[in-house]
């Protein structure tokens, strides 16, 4: 992980018809980090994120990758920049095998042909990238099964998969292991701690707070729409503020 910071949000904040959502929240996530975003329904984590992949547009501050000011930029060229984002939704073409799922994503990217139909080897780039995020999400020797066939957490690592196969500089996972076993959730984390691994930045918003210390370098806190706090799991748990303002909830 780099001292340098690869995401930054100064001031942001988003207010519709008078209500805040969204204020003052400022962050620099360094490069290589792992930075969870924790706090009840209704916090902001999902409203944040919708911000920094450009969804809605902020009523104040600026986001910034890399340097770039990237506050007006649509959705699509901040993620030609390396910004990518899973939902908490899959979003994944159930008829189509696992490794088609993968190497369209990659076509997207790479903007090729996206007809599946076309006699392909393993050999072109988009098969590649499509292999390689098989490989790390542990699917490859699902790559023939057709999505719909899947386990519900074979479709979480897929959906995984999906964004890894866009080479993402900068991953945001919104609750990837919403609905599923805790049977298949130790799988999970190892797949993205491996992400991690490789040296791409993940923001991830989670509910589990088992995943998120035993994955975090750093964890944020929101609350009412602001960051009450950004420190290391173990400071964070410590914090005196953290632990009033979370009384009786669940994070």
């Amino acid at each position: 992980m780099s001292d340098a910071a690869i995401l930054v949000t100064e001031g942001l904040g988003w207010t519709i018809g008078g209500a805040r959502i969204l204020e003052d929240v400022s962050l620099e996530i360094r490069d290589g980090e792992f930075l969870a975003v924790i706090g009840p329904n209704g916090a902001g984590k999902t409203s944040l994120f919708n911000l920094l992949t450009g969804l809605h547009e902020p009523t104040a501050g600026r986001v910034r990758l890399a340097g770039e000011d990237i506050t007006d930029l649509p959705p699509h060229a901040r993620a030609q920049r390396g910004l990518k984002r899973s939902f908490q939704v899959t979003s994944i073409f159930t008829a189509l095998t696992v490794h088609e799922n993968a190497r369209l994503a990659a076509q997207a990217e790479l903007r090729g042909s996206f007809d599946i139909w076309t006699r392909v080897t393993r050999r072109d780039a988009a098969s590649q990238r499509a292999d390689r995020a098989l490989e790390l999400t542990g699917l490859a020797d699902l790559a023939d099964e057709v999505a719909a066939n899947l386990s519900h957490g074979n479709k979480r690592k897929l959906d995984l998969a999906l964004v890894l196969a866009q080479d993402p500089r900068v991953l945001l996972l919104d609750e990837p292991t919403a609905g599923m076993s805790m049977e298949d959730l130790p799988d999970l984390v190892r797949v993205v701690r491996d992400i991690q691994a490789q040296g791409t930045t993940v923001v991830m918003v989670e509910h589990r707070m088992d995943v998120v210390i035993d994955l975090a370098d750093r964890i944020a806190v929101m609350h009412h729409g602001s960051l009450l706090a950004c420190d290391r799991p173990d400071a964070v748990m410590a914090n005196e503020t953290v632990q009033t303002a979370y009384l009786g909830e669940s994070l």
